[in-house]
């Protein structure tokens, strides 16, 4: 991890300096629980645990929310090395570290005596052994189109089982999610018949999810800023068969476009530094990125705080670890008239400082979890 000596010095507000070691090295591990979510407007959690057991899969309920199962990530393997060097990106290195195929799109190179059939060792670019596996039929084609498998991975460095190879994910029943992710809906409540606008949506976790705990019934308008991203999100709101509406625009201009005052609920999960995403081959952040994002976010805030109507609820939630980016939020939150709310349920860490009782943290390190922050706040009255 490249962080410069503000950005952990900045990380020390939470951990303290003897804590601060074992927070950073749990970022190069994945969660201890691979979690997914059900979608239960297409099927009963129980009957699908059932399905997937009979299956062969190791699958658990989780303990908390009833649309959460859980398969254990087991690892780290003894990989060999030795076989033909195929390295790849930071985004699809972590993607292979937990079982994913090399696709094209991520390879930065492939060795000369690589062959169709022969065995591969797939490396990050900073050299740490990720996976191995059988070098795909037609691979050159596929890295010449950018596009198509180039290594069947079969030993990760963790083993998480592909769901999306399966029909369950086809058919729309299922969400890979965070359990950490999860708990953001949950918190929010959002009931049937409400309005609820999702700011920066994709690629869809929550939106999907505050969907599915309103049966349906409520309004949701998932917004986000890039085309790609935007059609992604129709698409797989389109696989899980929900009605939501999906627009294109800076998330800012939400007031301005869409009025205000018009939202029952608010959920914005803004980009930020995602320090506590797991697991990292490698990170490379300074104070700086932290200061831009922390900016960027207070913008937001204030948009989702304008888009509620009077007494309206907006939970806000990112997956890093900074005080500037998450109880400094809160706190300029509640000078723009917010007033925080506890959440429940009250599954995680409490925040820290003074508005620490309106948040929860997910610790790496203590929870085994993709690092979190939520905090639920309520528009004035």
């Amino acid at each position: 991890l490249d962080y410069d000596e503000g950005l952990l010095v900045e990380l020390e507000r939470v951990y303290g300096r003897h804590a601060l070691g074992p927070a950073l090295e749990a970022l190069t591990r994945p969660p201890r629980r691979y979690y997914l979510r059900v979608n239960t407007l297409r099927v009963e959690p129980g009957a699908l645990l059932d399905e997937m057991r009979a299956a062969g899969y190791e699958v658990y309920r989780d303990e908390l929310f009833p649309e959460a199962l859980w398969i254990p990530v087991r690892g780290p393997a003894r990989l060999r090395g030795g076989g033909c060097r195929v390295v790849v990106d930071k985004r699809a290195a972590e993607s292979v570290m937990l079982g994913a195929n090399v696709y094209a799109p991520g390879v930065i190179s492939v060795d000369r005596g690589c062959r169709a059939g022969g065995w591969a060792s797939v490396y990050s670019e900073n050299g740490v052994l990720v996976g191995e596996g059988v070098i795909a039929e037609g691979f050159q084609e596929a890295l010449r189109a950018r596009r198509g498998m180039v290594v069947r991975v079969e030993e990760p460095l963790y083993r998480v089982p592909s769901l999306r190879e399966t029909v369950w994910w086809r058919n729309g029943l299922i969400y890979e999610q965070s359990i950490s992710s999860m708990t953001v809906a949950r918190v929010l409540g959002a009931r049937p018949g409400s309005v609820v606008v999702d700011m920066c949506a994709a690629p869809g976790g929550k939106t999907g999810h505050v969907y599915e705990l309103s049966g349906g019934g409520a309004r949701v308008v998932a917004l986000d800023h890039s085309a790609r991203k935007v059609e992604r999100l129709r698409e797989e709101m389109a696989r899980l068969g929900h009605r939501v509406e999906v627009l294109r625009m800076d998330a800012r201009r939400a007031p301005e476009l869409l009025g205000r005052g018009v939202a029952d609920y608010v959920i914005l999960d803004p980009p930020c530094t995602s320090l506590g995403v797991i697991p990292k081959v490698y990170d490379r952040k300074r104070l700086r990125d932290v200061i831009v994002s922390a900016r960027y976010q207070g913008q937001l805030l204030r948009a989702g705080l304008q888009l509620l109507k009077p007494g309206g609820r907006l939970v806000y939630s990112t997956c890093t670890m900074t005080v500037r980016e998450n109880e400094e939020n809160l706190g300029y939150a509640v000078e723009l008239g917010a007033r925080p709310l506890e959440p429940w349920p009250r599954r995680w860490s409490r925040g820290l400082g003074g508005y620490g009782w309106a948040a929860l943290r997910v610790h790496p390190h203590v929870h085994g979890a993709t690092g979190y922050f939520i905090a639920l706040m309520e528009a004035p009255r």
